[in-house]
């Protein structure tokens, strides 16, 4: 099954919401609505997705979709915008609005539905639009259908009030057999109405689709609606979007969050970077002999690096912090450590100059505010304490922009080199500054990707962005192509200084 998304339009009366960007990138629960539908189609088995872009189309970028573009997307309309994707128009495919959330239910029914050409429905219309303003109202695109959901009229709102009507919801599904007759009439329209009014346009460059399929209703084509009750909203307007941010249990069983932290450690301690030796080893060396200190863990997941310090000095008080219960719930009482939930810009509950030894490894590129939790790691630090800090780099300059848009499918990330980490131990008056970089070779994609807690379309994407780079950044990582993976040198640096 095949997916046109139509995003070409610029989203004006959303005003200032998005303003500079395309409708479809807005934000909502920290995911795009673009990739909030996305995520919903290829839980549904549709991932050969097109999209036609328009205003500010550069901006949409998604890797592993297809795009085609309008260029006149100012003076043309939904109809003009679909068949810009003509070369994709074969076979079943869903036609979809990019303004639209929806739930699977949703994509499935269409999906199922046996009639050539079904269009979405929503019958319970004036509660999804019970806050919009007159002027929205009048925009609607409603349905008229009889007692076999064939439909009988189709277009912007009308005056009349019939029992029988719904909102046309922007998702249409047709067959193989349906998207030729789509493509006879527009063809066939086209040569007779171009540069003329159009059903409810004012020439036909500027008709909805909704224009053409009202004409071939009245030419006996048959359309059939597929009833929605639930499952659905649009983005039109601010009033929309505001329901979009306040309405949250619907929302959040649409959004696949980059990083969910509690899922993420069912297969953490899977990861074959987190129980390294080389890793682990280089830290504790640069912490040196350890005897009865103070230590505490920032960040410290399933609690790794406490047990390596652990192994070296068993009589060491080791204190650890996480923001999820999940992590820490992987760590054996055993161990003695004194767990607690915390973040690192917050460290309260910790008194100044307590700790001999604070480490922080592959945690502060989650930190939302640095200099923050630097003053808090500097304030629970006894004078002479030391602070180790391990991150993962870019393997060079070349790669630098690749690392950054590929996390940003994984999550939301600060991109640390070496001289930024020094850096940061340097602005908070850290002394006796070292360092050690750390290559850890022949890493497997697979495995990092498949033990993240990912959602699978994000997988895939970042799966295509390492098949697709550039050699340079193939160099950079010593990437290695074989049994459907991709072996990788990853690079982290340890960074030490004393208070």
């Amino acid at each position: 099954m095949k997916a046109i998304i139509l995003a070409a339009g610029k989203g004006s009366r959303l005003g200032k919401i998005c303003e500079g960007l395309p409708k479809c990138l807005i934000s909502i629960e920290d995911n795009t609505l673009f990739e909030i539908q996305i995520n919903t189609l290829h839980a549904c088995g549709v991932d050969d997705i097109s999209v036609v872009r328009g205003y500010e189309g550069e901006k949409i970028n998604v890797p592993g979709l297809k795009y085609y573009d309008n260029p006149d997307y100012a003076s043309t309309n939904m109809l003009h915008s679909l068949f810009c994707a003509r070369k994709e128009m074969a076979g079943d495919i869903l036609i979809l609005y990019a303004d639209i959330l929806y739930e699977e239910q949703v994509v499935k029914r269409l999906i199922e539905s046996s009639h050539d050409i079904a269009v979405g429905v929503m019958v319970n219309w004036k509660e999804a639009i019970r806050q919009r303003s007159t002027i929205a109202l009048e925009e609607l695109e409603m349905v008229y259908f009889d007692s076999e959901n064939r439909i009988q009229e189709i277009g912007k709102r009308r005056t009349e009030e019939y029992e029988t009507q719904g909102q046309f919801i922007g998702m249409v599904r047709c067959s193989g057999r349906g998207i030729e007759i789509l493509k006879r009439n527009y063809d066939r329209a086209k040569k007779h109405y171009s540069g003329k009014p159009f059903g409810q346009a004012d020439v036909f460059e500027k008709a909805w689709q909704t224009d053409i399929f009202q004409e071939m209703t009245e030419l006996g084509v048959p359309l059939h609606c597929v009833i929605i009750e639930r499952g659905w909203m649009e983005i039109d307007t601010p009033e929309d979007y505001e329901r979009a941010l306040t309405d949250t249990k619907f929302v959040r069983r649409l959004v696949k969050r980059k990083t969910n932290w509690d899922n993420r450690a069912k297969f953490y301690n899977s990861l074959d970077w987190v129980s390294k030796g080389e890793l682990l080893n280089a830290i504790v060396e640069i912490v040196g002999v350890l005897r009865g200190e103070k230590v505490l863990d920032v960040g410290t997941g399933t609690g790794k690096v406490l047990m390596a310090l652990k192994k070296q000095c068993p009589e060491a008080d080791y204190y650890g912090i996480d923001i999820s219960q999940g992590m820490l719930d992987k760590i054996g009482a055993s161990y003695g450590f004194k767990l607690s939930i915390r973040e690192m810009e917050n460290l309260q509950g910790f008194k100044d100059n307590d700790f001999d030894l604070v480490t922080a490894r592959m945690v502060f590129h989650h930190a939302n505010n640095l200099e923050k939790a630097m003053d808090e790691v500097h304030r629970v630090l006894k004078a002479g304490g030391r602070f180790v800090l391990c991150e993962g780099n870019p393997p060079d300059y070349h790669s630098i922009q690749f690392y950054k848009d590929m996390f940003r499918f994984k999550e939301d990330r600060i991109t640390f080199l070496l001289d930024d980490l020094v850096n940061l131990l340097v602005r908070q008056g850290f002394r006796k500054i070292t360092s050690r970089t750390v290559i850890l070779k022949d890493m497997s994609l697979n495995n990092w990707l498949e033990n993240s807690g990912l959602p699978f379309r994000n997988i895939d994407i970042i799966k295509k962005m390492h098949y697709d780079c550039g050699v340079f950044v193939q160099k950079a990582y010593n990437m290695k192509f074989g049994n459907d993976d991709i072996l990788m040198d990853w690079k982290f640096s340890v960074v030490s200084g004393i208070k």
